[in-house]
């Protein structure tokens, strides 16, 4: 700790010793070279992946303050030092006293230690799930295909036995189904559709054995790590324990599924083979046979900062109004075995943005009408929580906020790899197109959006700013909370590209070329939203759809 200390003091020093461009003034500020001096320090080794709670991320929310400071920005907290605290209630796993116990017939009891992850995360400190086991091959019940894993069999109220993917080839590498949906980890949210409509008490998930896996530690660490924590934003009211009707995910180790099947005389294997060779359904009651897990959580608090400043306008009456700049600086720490998920481009590049058009707006030679306030949400990996927080807790009044901006990811272009790229539901763009989501609820707002385009040679991707889109990305980053509280917002991205969340995501594969047009771009929407006479009008608030 004390090296990463003096690392940072170190690097801190430096940036804040060079020199200000003053002869460029405006948007002509924002430059290359002092977005990588910015990102070059938010998604070093050196911030661990700025994980909420972790101390990578407390440094970076230092370095955003002082940026703050030293541009001139003016606090808006009580403490005047540009940090808004808040308190995340973290709930891990304590594995030590967590286990699954597997009773025979004979009341032999077998308890195995192998970790396991539930999903969605627990409330309360204790979870108990048991009962009766039903094996039901791979849990498809698809029309289409002719298979029906749950045919003849009955899963109300049972824990029900399934593995990933769908009938596979004799190598394990296809699915023998005409359609993709059942391929991947993702094919979840088709298989509990029909699940969860039969009532069972519990789904346990295994790695199909001709994946070659034995848990989802296999698939991705980064994973594992993710659901082995809740976190949730604490509030003043009394928190409930109470769980929730809907049954629950258990991703569980195989060996725990060969010693459920244990008694019928089969392996997982086994059955597996046997439903890939005839395409026909292996599902049967595990007689006599009951499962009990238990999962046992550690409660902690921790605080996180959200980092706010604010730039006043010009007009005497509409310096009242703030046109706000959200962008969250958080990411998703390390993999636990040693890698930094540095997130350079999820989210330092917005983060970045934001300190370059502080300054632009601080350099301007007179200032638009309404004021400006740039804002750096943490935890939003998370929960979306420091923008949350900031929505029910703002430090300014939220009558006052004209617009709100989000940034998330701006500093990457479509690539031949993203082409090539066989991961799913990729959205980055290329070239000169920039993905545009929000001005939904104010014609004025997505007439100014429309309008920055043109001027800065972009063209707007609409495909998915729809709130029926099956991917929900207009609930999906830092604008939503804004949004439901009826304040007009806008979300400008490039998109997600195949180091989405991995740790190939480094400073080194961003396009600076890409990150400039979209930094200066951002910074002009957000300078003719406050430059603009009339009022910023709501015509389809969010309350009324």
């Amino acid at each position: 700790m004390k090296t990463l200390q003096l690392t940072v003091a170190l690097i801190v020093i430096t940036l804040l010793s060079l020199p200000l461009q003053a002869q460029k003034t405006g948007m002509q500020s924002i430059t290359p070279g002092d977005l990588k001096m910015h990102m070059l320090f938010l998604a070093s080794d050196e911030l661990e992946g700025r994980d909420t709670g972790e101390p990578g991320l407390q440094v970076a929310a230092r370095y955003l303050a002082v940026q703050a400071e030293h541009l001139g920005l003016v606090p808006a907290d009580a403490d005047q030092d540009f940090l808004q605290p808040y308190i995340i209630r973290e709930k891990a796993y304590d594995r030590e006293n967590s286990h699954v116990t597997i009773t025979m017939a004979d009341s032999v009891s077998v308890v195995n230690r192998h970790s396991f992850y539930i999903f969605p995360a627990p409330q309360g400190d204790l979870t108990v799930i048991e009962g009766e086991v039903v094996f039901a091959g791979y849990g498809i019940n698809d029309e289409k295909n002719n298979y029906n894993d749950f045919e003849n069999i009955d899963i109300t109220d049972k824990v029900v036995l399934i593995m990933n993917r769908a009938p596979m080839n004799e190598e394990g590498t296809e699915t023998q189904f005409d359609n993709n949906k059942w391929s991947s980890m993702q094919n979840f949210q088709y298989k509990m559709q029909y699940i969860y409509s039969q009532e069972p008490r519990a789904v346990l998930i295994v790695m199909d054995p001709k994946s070659g896996m034995q848990s989802i530690e296999d698939v991705n660490p980064a994973i594992a790590k993710y659901l082995s924590k809740s976190r949730s934003l604490k509030t003043e009211e009394e928190e409930s324990t109470v769980q929730g009707k809907r049954p629950g995910m258990v991703l569980i180790h195989r060996s725990v599924a060969d010693q459920l099947l244990e008694a019928s005389g089969k392996t997982l294997k086994d059955l597996q083979l046997e439903i890939d060779r005839n395409l026909a359904p292996q599902s049967f009651l595990l007689e006599a046979c009951k499962v009990k897990i238990e999962l046992n959580m550690a409660t902690t608090d921790l605080v996180v900062y959200n980092v706010f400043g604010l730039i006043e306008g010009s007009d005497p009456v509409l310096k009242d109004e703030v046109v706000i700049y959200t962008a969250h600086y958080d990411h998703l720490g390390t993999d636990g075995e040693g890698s930094v998920f540095n997130g350079a481009d999820d989210n330092a590049s917005g983060s970045v943005a934001l300190i370059e058009i502080a300054e632009a707006f601080m350099k301007e030679k007179k200032r638009p009408k309404r004021s400006i306030g740039i804002l750096w949400v943490s935890a939003e990996e998370i929960g979306l929580f420091g923008s949350q927080y900031f929505a029910d807790h703002p430090l300014v009044s939220s009558e006052n906020m004209a617009a709100v901006i989000n940034l998330d990811m701006l500093g990457r272009t479509k690539t031949e790899e993203d082409v090539q790229s066989k991961r799913h539901g990729l959205t980055i763009q290329g070239g000169d197109s920039v993905k545009v989501i929000g001005g939904l609820q104010s014609k004025v707002l997505m007439d100014i959006n429309k309008k920055s385009l043109n001027e800065m040679g972009l063209v707007g991707n609409y495909e998915y700013n729809d709130t029926r889109h099956p991917d929900r990305y207009f609930y999906r980053s830092d604008h939503i909370n804004f949004a439901r509280k009826d304040i007009p917002v806008l979300y400008y991205t490039t998109g997600t590209h195949r180091d989405y969340h991995m740790l190939t995501d480094v400073e080194e594969r961003i396009d600076y070329d890409k990150f400039l047009k979209m930094t200066r771009f951002c910074y002009k929407v957000g300078f003719n939203v406050a430059q603009h006479s009339g009022p910023i009008k709501v015509d389809k608030p969010m309350s009324g759809w």
